[in-house]
């Protein structure tokens, strides 16, 4: 595999719009009710597979009929899943999104057996096969957050692979300790702004990545929504704007953007083309629902983001 993702994966029942909910006890009908596959693990997987790069999933998912849908979805979309463990004892990951008509979410989100995987899942007779070992969900992954996660990418870098790490929103406050083991064992760190501040401390996305590379990180990505992105590494910075385009729904763009950044990275492109590929993974993705499926392929993906639509 040229990427493996662990972490994050999860059914997403989206509901749009939703501007306010119904009173206690009450019944609203909404237009669109659709699932999806989201999390930050299996999303990155999907996108990068369907760009053309050959990626895999690991993680946990329940024998259930969510973990049903979200290994046939990743299949489909040509991410091997072979070393993804099925429990009987714990229910799959989901999560209840509520979209209201900007694009805004707003989740209620379920860990299930993302809580479970851990240091153990992984094989590193596979991973010493890879180019890029990523993960997507510190936060939300309590077996890896901390030190065993920086465990893990001191070995995969041992074996001459990349590392890579997507953060999440952390509920508890805790921040920081979540990743501050793995960060001087990254190459690649992404981050939205809003929890970039809260992980670093720091305001402006130039203070961040500093914040990053101070530990060694090679490569900072900072995601800024409807701003773009920022990305900097030891010889160059790029502010990339974001595309205009209608926003339908912005569940899974950033986790969507990673794929689009690591196909880039692997295949050698430049810091600047690989921060406009994954914006334009990202300018795709807001305009349906779910955060995958809007990337149907590589020559369509670059079609749009050469369209000037910025």
């Amino acid at each position: 595999m040229d990427l493996i993702t662990v972490g994050v994966v999860c059914a997403d029942v989206m509901v749009r719009p939703v501007e306010a909910l119904p009173r206690r006890g009450a019944l609203a009908v909404v237009p669109t009710l659709e699932m999806h596959v989201g999390g930050l693990a299996g999303v990155t997987a999907m996108v990068f597979s369907q760009l053309g790069g050959d990626s895999a999933f690991v993680g946990r998912l329940g024998k259930d009929s969510f973990g049903d849908y979200l290994l046939s979805a990743m299949q489909s979309a040509g991410v091997d899943t072979s070393a993804v463990r099925r429990d009987p004892d714990c229910h799959s990951s989901a999560t209840v999104v509520l979209i209201s008509e900007d694009g805004e979410r707003t989740f209620l989100h379920h860990l299930g057996t993302n809580a479970l995987t851990c240091e153990a899942d992984l094989d590193f007779c596979a991973i010493a096969q890879s180019k890029v070992l990523h993960w997507g969900g510190p936060a939300i992954t309590p077996m890896l957050d901390g030190a065993p996660m920086g465990r893990v990418f001191e070995q995969a870098r041992a074996l001459g692979v990349k590392t890579s790490m997507d953060t999440c929103y952390d509920g508890k406050g805790v921040w920081l300790p979540l990743i501050e083991p793995s960060l001087p064992h990254l190459d690649i760190v992404f981050s939205s702004i809003e929890e970039a501040r809260c992980y670093t401390g720091k305001e402006s996305p130039e203070d961040i990545a500093d914040f990053y590379r101070a530990y060694g990180v090679e490569t900072v990505v900072v995601k800024m929504g409807a701003d773009g992105l920022f990305v900097k590494n030891a010889r160059e910075q790029h502010f990339i704007p974001a595309h205009h385009v209608k926003v339908i729904d912005t569940t899974g763009a950033g986790d969507a953007s990673c794929g689009g950044f690591l196909y880039g990275y692997l295949n050698g492109w430049s810091l600047e083309r690989c921060g406009r590929l994954a914006n334009a993974v990202g300018g795709l993705t807001v305009q349906r629902m779910g955060g995958a499926e809007a990337i149907e392929s590589l020559e369509a993906t670059l079609a749009f983001m050469e369209s000037g639509a910025c």
